[in-house]
């Protein structure tokens, strides 16, 4: 048969550990830049117009500043407002803590776990980016496509009366597009 027995010690210098916490929030950006280099057959300003028209179409919307924008996923995508470059930005934060028995090595421990959480948002950012990239230049490229083929339509009608147009996809899957034009 077992018996059950109980010790209770006491130690006078004994007192209730004391933490202290420390925390702060970490945050990462990155940013894409692509140029926007639209062959000049039409003024630059129109050029920049049937761009705007064709990014409307596919759900950009217009900013105060003459910019447009889009959200793909958790990706920000701004074209300037000289059309020029398109910006494809990520962002993300966290918030880090610590715990310590001191102050000094709470913060320690922090500055660590704020340089960690600032790598991992940074891989995090940069997968983000990679992720939607592909989409993102497929989407300008189409439009860019649009621009150029509207573009040469009105090129080709103010040289003379187009008598006909002729769109088709060739045997690399390029747009071809035939104009005739009466001079």
């Amino acid at each position: 048969m077992s018996r059950g027995y109980r010790i209770r010690i006491s130690d006078p210098n004994w007192r209730p550990v004391t933490y202290h916490d420390a925390a702060r929030q970490v945050a990462t950006t990155d940013a894409i830049e692509l140029d926007v280099g639209m062959l000049e057959i039409l003024p630059e300003g129109a050029m920049t117009a049937l761009l705007r028209e064709e990014l409307a179409a596919s759900g950009w919307s217009k900013g105060q500043d003459g910019g447009m924008s889009r959200k793909f996923g958790e990706v920000a995508v701004t074209l300037s407002p000289d059309g020029r470059t398109v910006t494809v930005r990520a962002a993300a934060s966290k918030q880090v803590t610590a715990r310590a028995t001191s102050q000094e090595q709470a913060n320690s421990r922090l500055d660590a776990a704020g340089k960690q959480a600032e790598r991992d948002l940074a891989q995090e950012v940069a997968r983000r980016l990679g992720a939607h990239e592909g989409e993102i230049r497929g989407e300008l490229q189409a439009a860019l496509q649009k621009v150029y083929a509207e573009a040469l339509r009105q090129k080709a009608a103010s040289m003379g009366q187009i008598e006909s147009v002729h769109e088709g996809r060739g045997a690399d899957g390029e747009l071809e597009l035939t104009i005739k034009v009466r001079v």
